[in-house]
């Protein structure tokens, strides 16, 4: 089953569900979407001022 998920450069992509664990340990992604609701990880998430330029 294939889960969108939101990488720390804010890209998006559709992974195989076994992948996800991994994704989310290492801190690769900041959110993902399980098709009832979407997850997002707030402390990883930056805010708009805190982007690197």
């Amino acid at each position: 089953m294939g889960v969108l998920v939101c990488y720390d450069d804010f890209t998006y992509d559709v992974v195989n569900d076994y992948h996800l664990d991994h994704l989310v340990t290492t801190g690769v992604i900041i959110g993902y979407d399980k098709s009832d609701h979407w997850v997002k990880r707030e402390a990883t998430t930056p805010q708009p001022n805190e982007l690197p330029r």
